[in-house]
């Protein structure tokens, strides 16, 4: 008998081909391949975290962080003695020195955030809990006004718990089921789902764009998408 998959010539009651390792079953005396169905497909957690384009991601987001918080730091170095003069607030130099310190700050988010990264890791955690909740706020002129905050509280090997929340914002909420298995890869805002062979859609690790669950690269950023 012969191998369906590659052609390799098999010994009867060979359970696997030799060549290319795929499952065979014999029905009627005949080598038949045992395909793996798509929903086991989507079952466990992807290799294709390892594809280059992602470091490549991971290395364009910590430089657009930076340059992002310098030129927040230039403006507002400039905007704010500038601003100060036509307002009359205050006078040089106390106003560049505001300016300076408002500069600083972004620069210094944009260092804590490039802290994180490095030290961030891989881990493997459960979704333990998620809430829709109706609350209530007052605005910038004082009415107050409804909106739904969706949390989602994933607690991770070691224990350690992490809470997520939107606002008006269900996509994330819905994606995830109490109970999912999930992984969170290194320098990505993103938890992927061990078992996708339910879901009907998938969420691209680098731009968290929503997909087909039937397309392999996100129509957005062109990446892999895990699966």
């Amino acid at each position: 008998m012969y191998c369906t998959n590659c052609g390799k010539e098999l010994t009867e009651g060979t359970n696997f081909c030799t060549a290319c390792g795929i499952r065979v079953k014999v029905e009627n005396a005949a080598a038949v391949l045992e395909p793996k169905s798509k929903s086991s497909a989507l079952i466990g957690f992807s290799s294709k975290i390892n594809d280059p384009s992602f470091e490549k991601y991971r290395k364009q987001s910590k430089s657009w962080s930076y340059l992002f918080s310098f030129i927040l730091a230039a403006v507002a170095i400039v905007a704010f003695p500038i601003y100060s003069r036509m307002s009359g607030e205050l006078e040089m130099p106390y106003s560049l020195y505001y300016g300076i310190g408002i500069g600083g700050m972004f620069i210094l988010i944009a260092f804590f955030q490039s802290f994180r990264r490095n030290h961030d890791s891989t881990w493997d955690g459960v979704v333990i809990d998620k809430k829709c909740t109706r609350k209530k706020d007052v605005n910038d002129v004082g009415t107050r006004r409804s909106y739904l905050e969706y949390k989602l509280v994933i607690q991770r090997d070691n224990g350690k718990k992490y809470r997520h929340k939107w606002r008006n914002q269900p996509g994330l909420y819905n994606y995830y089921n109490i109970g999912d298995k999930v992984r969170h890869h290194k320098g990505f805002m993103y938890y992927e789902k061990y078992d996708k062979s339910g879901d009907s859609q998938i969420m691209c690790a680098a731009c968290m764009a929503f997909n087909s669950i039937d397309e392999d690269f996100c129509v957005r950023c062109k990446r892999p998408l895990l699966k």
